[in-house]
C-alpha cells in the first residue's frame, strides 16, 4: 500500500474538486482510477464527502485552513495521485459553498489521514495480507463471529474472506448467501463486498444473495435498520439507501432497483435451515435447490422458466422436496441421481 517516500502526495485540490462536481471529465478519471487503487484512503474520501453535507461555522479562514491541510498530507506518503490539469485554477475563495465544507473538512481530517497513514507503516501485522476465509458446502450452513462482535450466518455453498487488517477496515467480501448481523460502529462502517456490489452498513440486520439469476449481480434485504447499496465503483452519494423491509439489488450494468416494504419471513428462513419461496422464478428455486440438496435440475421445456412458485421446504429429504416442488408446479420431477428433469404430463399444457 505504501509508496516510496519521495513519491509526491495525492493531490488534494482534484479531490475536492472532483468532491465538489467541479471536476473535468478527465480529471474525474484520473481521481477515480486512483480511488479504485486505494480502498482504504477510498473510505476516508467518502466520509468526508459524507461529512461535507454539514454547514462549517462563518468564521473559518479557508485558505489558511488548506494551506495547512497541504502542509500535513506532504509528509505522508500514501500512493500518489498526479492529475493533468488545464484551464483556470478552482481556488477556495472563488469557490462554491459545497467546495468551502469540502476543503474545511478536508482540513479537519488530514491529520486522522496521515496519523492513519503512520500507523498502517509502523504497523506491519496490520498491513493487509491474506484473507480468513470460511467457506460451506451443499446443505451445509455455517455461524462466524467476527472480531467485532458481528455474525455472519453463512448459507450452503457460499464463501465470506474475512481481510487480515478487519479490525483497522472492517470489510469482507461474500459469495453466495450470508445473514449478518452487524455491531454498528460509525467509526468504522462495516462493508460487504459482492461481485460488483458494495453493501455498507448504517446500523442493521441483513441478507445478502450474490449469486441472483438473471442479470442480478447481488440483491439485498433488510431486516432492522438500513444499509446503503452500490456498485464499488461509485461514491456513497450514489448509493441507495435499504431501510427495515426494503430489497434491493444491482445490476450488472450498475442499475440500482429498490422494493420497499417487501421483505417477509420467508427471506431469512433459510438461517434456521427452512427455504421459503413466495412468487420467486422457478430458475432461483433451482438454484436455491442445487445449493441446499446437491441436486442439479433442468426443464424440458424452457417456457417452465417462467414460472413463478410460492412454496417452502423445512428438513424435508431431496426426493420429499421435488415431490412437493412437482405437486406446486403440476408437472413431473424424475429423478436421475444426483440430477433431475421437470417435464409436464403428455397431454397437459406448460402451466403459466
Amino acid at each position: 500500500m505504501s509508496a516510496p517516500a519521495s513519491a509526491p502526495p495525492p493531490d488534494w485540490d482534484a479531490i475536492a474538486r472532483y468532491l465538489a462536481g467541479e471536476s473535468s471529465a478527465e480529471e474525474t478519471a484520473s481521481v477515480r482510477a486512483w480511488l479504485d487503487a486505494n480502498p482504504l484512503d477510498r473510505a476516508v474520501i467518502e466520509r468526508i464527502d459524507e461529512l461535507a453535507s454539514v454547514e462549517p461555522a462563518a468564521d473559518i479562514d479557508v485558505e489558511a485552513a488548506l494551506a495547512s491541510m497541504h502542509r500535513r498530507m506532504a509528509q505522508s506518503d500514501r500512493p500518489a495521485l498526479r492529475v493533468e490539469r488545464g484551464g483556470a485554477r478552482l481556488t477556495p475563495a472563488a469557490a462554491p459553498a459545497r467546495m468551502r465544507r469540502i476543503v474545511i473538512v478536508l482540513t479537519a481530517a488530514a491529520a486522522a489521514v496521515a496519523a492513519f497513514a503512520l500507523l498502517v507503516r509502523r504497523s506491519p501485522e496490520q498491513q493487509p495480507g491474506p484473507a480468513t476465509t470460511f467457506a460451506t458446502g451443499v446443505g451445509q450452513r455455517d455461524s462466524v463471529r467476527l472480531s467485532d462482535g458481528s455474525v455472519v450466518v453463512l448459507g450452503p455453498q457460499s464463501t465470506l474472506e474475512v481481510a487480515q487488517n478487519f479490525d483497522v477496515a472492517r470489510a469482507v467480501r461474500l459469495t453466495g448467501d450470508a445473514y449478518f448481523d452487524v455491531k454498528h460502529d460509525a467509526a468504522k462502517p462495516f462493508t460487504v463486498r459482492a461481485g460488483s456490489a458494495l453493501i455498507e452498513d448504517i446500523g442493521t440486520t441483513f441478507t445478502i444473495d450474490s449469486d441472483t439469476d438473471g442479470n442480478r449481480v447481488a440483491s439485498v434485504s433488510v431486516v432492522e435498520g438500513s444499509v446503503r447499496l452500490r456498485r464499488d465503483s461509485t461514491t456513497a452519494a450514489d448509493g441507495v439507501v435499504l431501510a427495515a423491509g426494503d430489497r434491493g439489488w444491482l445490476t450488472a450494468n450498475g442499475e440500482t432497483t429498490v422494493e420497499r416494504n417487501v421483505v417477509g419471513p420467508e427471506d431469512v428462513a433459510w438461517v434456521t435451515g427452512g427455504l421459503s419461496f413466495r412468487d420467486a422464478p422457478l430458475s432461483r428455486v433451482i438454484a436455491e435447490m442445487e445449493r441446499w440438496y446437491g441436486l442439479t435440475l433442468r426443464v424440458e421445456d424452457s417456457a417452465m422458466l417462467r414460472r413463478h412458485v410460492t412454496t417452502s421446504f423445512e428438513g424435508e429429504s431431496a426426493d420429499q422436496a421435488l415431490r412437493i416442488l412437482g405437486l406446486t408446479l403440476g408437472a413431473t420431477i424424475e429423478r436421475r441421481g444426483e440430477s433431475a428433469v421437470i417435464s409436464v404430463p403428455r397431454g397437459s399444457t406448460t402451466p403459466r
